[in-house]
């Protein structure tokens, strides 16, 4: 969370700076200059915990008299509020431009370069540009880190609403957020921090469509509770969370944009560094601390320990921000992964062990939300490929290798619904579909599903899914690869014909089915159905229904023979 607050002041640098740039005289202030234009030097200001120093300052066109702009940032926000309001000018020079703040136990220092802003008008900036700055933050217990800013230009800067979220708290719950910033960016970053023998770079940085409103609680202050956060204490702030969330809450973007980032650090061991590139990082539709959409593109990282890891795009959508901070499952509408490889060390095997694997694309939705929980969701895995040669010798993988796989390479895909006018949860379907293995769809019907099990009391929830009964489920296996695959490895360990071993397989697996399900004429439909796949694999199906459905309490209260002759069974077996 440290590194959070961190990371968003430096976002927000531009913008505090425009606060700061209102502040065009200071009581110890000296005019130079008649008429319109007026010449400052030596201005130092102070706003909540940041003091602001600007030795020179050019102001034409001027609205306000010298005596109004001494007195611009005294009073309270209100008053504040109606200076800006009359403060109007042509155009604003500042050679350089120094803010230093102070929160908890870190201080925060910047330096900002040719700042130029014109068309002032009614305390709203046009343009507002700035050759670079330079912003470091340094800790008490030596760390620190220094942010070089390149060239940045901001239009659209409203200074009241600015002022308004610095200095305001927001005690109207339903507060409408304003405009702060209709555009901003900046040309580069690059970040070093010491303490992580870090460097981070990026191309241009740029954001449009900011809004925004006061915190419930001072910005400053929930700064410093962030700082002093410990994880294995919440109760130690229990109301953070809460005003964290509103703070998400009260900020909007219309899009945000990050280009060409890398960013490279001293590893273990240290003469290995580790290396990060994203081609692009993408945000828009922020609002009301959910963000619309979500993207990274071309993503690599290479590790310390030579492991490489890639994919073409990381996406998100409808990702309620709130939830990954109090919620024990994030909200999210959909989630995605293309063109993902990986080439990672297995330490545990040896040097020579790698695990390789590849994956086309995986995504989710997620639909109708109630309380932490989808009522509905839809996923699928699409391609993933394991390279099993890759990792030699490992247990995991010998059975595989023996039966003649050196890849696998399987899909697989998920969906679910709970239907509240049946009170039923439809799993249909889970399928998953192996190469040169075959295809497996499993269907499942639950009922007496109420809305409790989405109850955010966990308590509540594993009572309503204990009280629910499975009323159908069926299963479907169709294609033999990994059957054919499985009796000749047998058969050649036997030194056996292939149709004998088949012929055992297919006994035992009957009796053993049999057995399983109770010995029951239905068990033993079940078992031809089962036995006679194995001799010609090519579709299995079985189904089970319960027009009442069987729940917990009638598998521990009944022997299982009875549940399963009572029920109904479908069995079939392709020949």
């Amino acid at each position: 969370m440290q590194k959070l607050a961190h990371r968003s002041a430096g976002a927000a640098r531009l913008s505090s700076f425009a606060a700061g740039a209102a502040a065009l005289l200071a009581p110890f202030a000296v005019p130079r200059a008649a008429e319109s234009t007026v010449v400052l030097d030596n201005l130092t200001l102070a706003i909540g915990q940041t003091t602001w120093r600007i030795p020179h300052l050019e102001l034409a066109g001027a609205t306000l008299t010298t005596a109004e702009l001494a007195d611009l940032f005294k009073g309270d926000e209100k008053a504040v509020d109606g200076r800006l309001a009359r403060l109007s000018a042509k155009n604003l020079v500042i050679p350089s431009l120094t803010a230093e703040s102070k929160v908890g136990d870190e201080t925060q220092r910047t330096e900002y370069r040719d700042v130029r802003a014109a068309d002032i008008r009614a305390g709203r900036i046009a343009s507002l540009r700035a050759a670079g700055a330079e912003q470091t933050f340094e800790k008490a217990n030596g760390g620190s880190e220094r942010y070089l800013w390149g060239a940045s230009l901001a239009k659209g800067v409203d200074l009241r609403q600015l002022v308004h979220m610095a200095l305001a708290v927001r005690v109207d719950p339903q507060e409408a957020l304003k405009p702060l910033v209709e555009e901003e960016s900046v040309e580069s970053l690059t970040l070093e921090d010491k303490g992580a023998r870090l460097t981070v770079t990026t191309g241009r940085i740029a954001a449009t469509g900011v809004k925004g409103r006061a915190l419930s609680s001072p910005a400053t202050q929930l700064l410093e509770r962030l700082q002093k956060y410990d994880p294995d204490k919440p109760e130690a702030d229990p109301a953070l969370q809460k005003d964290l969330v509103d703070a998400l809450a009260s900020i909007d973007v219309a899009s945000f944009e990050i280009r060409d980032l890398m960013a490279s650090g001293k590893g273990e061991p240290a003469e290995k560094p580790y290396t990060t590139k994203v081609g692009r990082i993408a945000a828009s539709r922020i609002a009301g601390a959910t963000v619309g959409d979500f993207s990274l593109d071309d993503f690599s990282m290479q590790s310390s320990d030579g492991g490489v890891i890639a994919f073409r795009r990381f996406a998100l959508r409808d990702a309620r921000l709130a939830s990954f901070i109090d919620n024990p499952i994030p909200l999210i509408g959909h989630i995605g992964i293309k063109g993902l490889d990986g080439d990672l060390p297995d330490a545990h095997l040896g040097e020579a062990s790698r695990m390789k694997f590849s994956l086309a694309g995986a995504e989710a939705d997620f639909m109708n939300f109630r309380e932490i929980a989808p009522t509905r969701f839809s996923a699928r895995v699409d391609n993933l490929s394991i390279d099993l040669a890759a990792r030699g010798e490992a247990p995991s993988t010998a059975q595989f290798l023996a039966l003649g796989y050196r890849n696998l390479d399987f899909s697989a895909a998920l969906a679910g619904e709970w239907r509240e006018k049946t009170q039923e949860a439809v799993f249909a379907p889970l399928r998953f579909e192996g190469k040169d293995m075959g295809a497996a769809t499993l269907d499942v019907t639950f009922g007496d599903v109420s809305s409790a099990v989405f109850s955010a009391m966990p308590v509540v929830a594993r009572a309503a899914a204990l009280a629910s009964s499975v009323k159908s489920v069926a299963l479907t296996v169709e294609g033999g690869g990994l059957v054919d695959r499985v009796l000749a490895l047998e058969a050649r360990k036997d030194k056996q014909p292939l149709e004998k071993a088949r012929a055992d397989y297919a006994k035992s697996a009957a009796i053993v089915t049999a057995s399983l399900l109770g010995g029951g004429e239905k068990a033993r439909k079940v078992a031809d159905a089962v036995s006679a796949y194995i001799m010609a694999p090519k579709r299995l199906h079985v189904r089970l229904a319960s027009a009442k459905g069987i729940n917990a309490l009638d598998v521990m209260g009944k022997n299982f023979s009875d549940l399963f002759e009572g029920i109904d069974v479908e069995a079939t077996a392709d020949k």
